[in-house]
């Protein structure tokens, strides 16, 4: 007899072992694999009674089943086979995302009853909720769940995910769980615990998209366009795709819900915002605000008297001030007056950014000692460009003087004892300055004032849908957390209340139907699928060709780098021509990497 296993790797075909003894599709098995048959842990795919095609090589006997009863069940093997269609990547590396690391590493489990997939003939149903105040949405998921049904709540962020769970009265909780940060042993405690029937409804953020709970009756996706849903690693992954297949399988009911819907939701369903929300919202021309000058820096910072005016007021009457800036360090680069030259990375070729007196690549992260002369001119005229966040904090430091707390908040700049310490310290009042990471400190704190330093620095990022990110993060800015009913925001830009910005005070409406246009005649996402695929260069020139001459859409967005974009509406052709190139054989070549965009 003859098994076919699926071993975790990036390439897209099981592997074939002789197998002697009975075991179960989906099982766990150990197989020796490479020269010097190192054992790994693979996935019983299929057992044949011969070879259909003749080999050369020698086949090797699987060492070890490791399960009587597969872990996973017939629903999450069936969904791991959908994913890897829908987003082109190996079985294997799905099977392995599903299971928590112990599963992986080979641990054997006990008292494990089979997964029983049996969902009814019909009932799946969608419903959408978009309400700009988080409390009211709360209450609709509170609802869902007190209905006594086992079922699935997902939040983009933990902390949200826990708020949430806190506020659940106790007898509810009860029959439920609250899925752990990170990995770990809690985070295999609570896997056993959905596992073995233990709970009937499990609340959490990513970490929760494979809980093996059983069955599902509902399924929640607060904030469905939030980009924390869009798996950072490979495989890029969009949590809510896959729950909303979830939610299709068990014929159950699928809300999708947050403060603003995706293109694709507001292409499907046309949610319509039910409340007034023109007003807490200013714009300011930031053409006629006041330039501050920041020493080594060419250009001043714009801070419009109407923001210095009202973050005063809001830290005097003890609440939070925020300034966001999304761009880090002291400036977003340096270049020399004299001839033009930009200081580079020598290792990627990103422009770098000063941050505590030293440069940094922003991509790779290799630093640089700061340059005193230009190597290209010999010139002493360097400066920098693109004042940053380090440079806006001394303007707000030299605005609060001694007596308001100020601090800086950012990825690097964050963590809990941080959070803590800073919490304590604007208490009474305080001036934040950050990223876009900032606006989670709304749900710790009472901020009275938003202020987007430039809001039109928000959109140059080179991404289709930069200006939703922008639109998305100031539509947060204004409803998120403690009090937004009396919170203000302010909009620096150069031109007010004109394009996209103008759905912030009119509603998202009146974004998304200029947004979706655009996008419809440039055919981008949510009209067709975006898929960027990154390889070493002469791979992917060959993946060019070959794509070129089979009819699609190929675009390379950077010249001379080993990237390419297609667009296209069904994946299956796409799957067949790339299936070569993600072949076990070529691993010392390496494999392209595949990213898709949906909305």
């Amino acid at each position: 007899m003859y098994a076919d296993v699926l071993v975790p790797g990036v390439w897209w075909h099981s592997l074939t072992y002789k197998i002697s003894a009975p075991a179960k599709i989906g099982s766990r098995v150990l197989v020796p694999m490479g020269s010097r048959d190192s054992k790994r842990l693979g996935f019983l795919s299929a057992i044949k009674e011969n070879i259909e095609n003749k080999i050369d090589y020698e086949v090797k006997e699987v060492i070890e089943i490791l399960d009587d009863v597969p872990l996973l069940g017939q629903e999450l093997w069936s969904l791991s086979e959908w994913i890897s269609r829908q987003y082109l990547c190996s079985q294997g590396e799905i099977l392995k995302l599903m299971c928590p690391t112990p599963i992986i590493e080979g641990s054997k489990v006990n008292d494990i009853p089979p997964l029983v997939f049996n969902p009814p003939k019909e009932g799946y149903s969608e419903y959408c909720f978009y309400e700009v105040y988080d409390n009211e949405r709360y209450g609709r998921y509170r609802e869902t769940i007190g209905e006594g049904k086992c079922g699935l709540v997902f939040f983009p962020e933990e902390s949200v995910a826990r708020t949430f769970w806190n506020d659940l009265p106790e007898d509810i909780k009860k029959q439920g769980l609250l899925w752990p940060s990170g990995g770990g042993k809690k985070a295999f405690e609570a896997w056993l615990k959905a596992r073995r029937g233990e709970v009937s409804f499990l609340v959490g953020s990513v970490g929760l998209l494979f809980a093996p709970l059983t069955p599902i009756k509902f399924i929640v996706v607060e904030e469905d366009a939030s980009f924390s849903y869009n798996l950072a690693r490979y495989p890029n992954l969009s949590l809510r795709h896959v729950a909303a297949k979830r939610a299709q399988m068990w014929k159950a009911k699928l809300i999708l819900g947050g403060r603003l819907p995706s293109s694709r939701l507001y292409l499907l369903k046309k949610p319509k915002l039910s409340k007034n929300v023109k007003e807490q919202i200013r714009f300011v021309n930031i053409k006629t605000a006041n330039k501050i000058i920041i020493p080594g820096i060419s250009q001043g910072l714009p801070i419009s008297s109407s923001l210095l005016k009202s973050s005063l007021e809001v830290v005097n009457r003890g609440e939070v001030a925020m300034w966001i800036l999304d761009r880090k360090g002291y400036a977003g680069e340096i270049s020399c007056e004299e001839c033009g030259w930009t200081f580079a990375c020598s290792h990627c070729g990103s422009i770098c950014r000063i941050s505590e007196n030293i440069v940094i690549c922003p991509f790779c992260g290799k630093r640089y000692e700061m340059p005193t002369i230009c190597p290209s001119c010999m010139s002493r005229l360097l400066t920098g460009k693109r004042p940053g966040l380090e440079a806006l904090h001394g303007i707000a430091q030299a605005l609060a003087g001694d007596v308001t707390s100020v601090y800086m908040w950012y990825k690097e700049k964050s963590g809990k004892k941080r959070k803590t310490a800073m919490l304590q310290e604007i208490g009474k009042g305080g001036l934040v300055v950050g990223s876009r990471l900032a606006l989670s400190l709304c749900d710790d704190c009472n901020v009275g004032l938003i202020g987007w330093i430039d809001a039109d620095a928000e959109t140059w990022r080179p991404n289709y849908n930069a200006r939703f990110m922008a639109f998305s993060m100031m539509w947060e800015s204004r409803f998120r957390g403690i009090n937004p009913k009396s919170r203000e925001v302010i909009i620096q830009s150069r031109r007010p209340y004109h394009g996209w910005q103008r759905g912030l005070k009119d509603g998202w409406n009146f974004f998304w139907e200029d947004e979706l246009k655009e996008r419809y005649e440039l055919n981008f996402p949510p009209f067709t699928l975006l898929i960027e695929i990154s390889a070493p260069v002469k791979v992917i020139e060959e993946i060019f060709l070959l794509l070129d001459k089979s009819g699609f859409a190929v675009y390379k967005p950077i010249a001379d780098k080993g990237i390419i974009w297609v667009k296209v509406k069904d994946v299956r052709v796409l799957r067949e021509l790339l299936e070569p190139y993600f072949h076990i054989s070529r691993s010392k070549i390496g494999f392209p990497k595949i990213r898709i965009w949906r909305d």
